[in-house]
């Protein structure tokens, strides 16, 4: 099963005079505001984005503060069938306490990162699309806070990058 795993760093505007690089508005092509994004970047001097493909169906995207990675995210387009949550459960337990939210058709926010699966119309074949976003970094520092900026960032980025991806939102 083809997974898509979100990935997300970026640097962002703050009062902090150790981050020198500028958040920006957007992850490997999809639009993103920076405010939602800049929570999981940590201080540096360069930000880095890197997108590639794992396949035809599976973007990915790292980005990276001075050459480490913090953030990862992938999208993968599955079977209709696949029930993407299930089958990542133990992924997401490593994650750290894995919650549901209310995020597409089904979605959880763990402490280091967050999944969402929605059903889709993908090239005239029902499937579903799924989103996953890994922190490499305990960025913020207090759990709760990050939890709460994945399920911000999370809900804004995932339709988002379903439309990049060609899946239609079911209705």
């Amino acid at each position: 099963m083809t997974l898509l795993v979100l990935a997300l760093a970026t640097a962002g505007c703050t009062d902090s005079d150790s981050r020198a690089y500028a958040v920006p508005d957007g992850v490997c092509g999809v639009a993103v505001d920076s405010d939602l994004l800049s929570p999981f970047l940590p201080d540096g001097q360069k930000l880095t984005q890197r997108a590639y493909n794992s396949g035809q169906e599976s973007p990915r995207c790292r980005l990276s503060v001075d050459g480490k990675l913090v953030v990862y995210l992938s999208g993968d387009v599955v079977l209709a069938e696949t029930d993407p949550i299930k089958v990542q459960d133990r992924a997401l337990v490593r994650l750290g306490n894995p919650a549901s939210v209310g995020i597409g058709d089904s979605a959880r926010v763990a402490d280091n990162g967050a999944m969402a699966v929605a059903a889709c119309t993908y090239e005239g074949s029902r499937r579903k699309f799924v989103a996953l976003v890994q922190l490499q970094e305990k960025v913020p520092a207090k759990t709760s806070e990050r939890r709460d900026a994945l399920r911000s960032f999370l809900g804004a980025y995932f339709s988002k990058a379903m439309a990049k991806q060609g899946c239609e939102q079911a209705s």
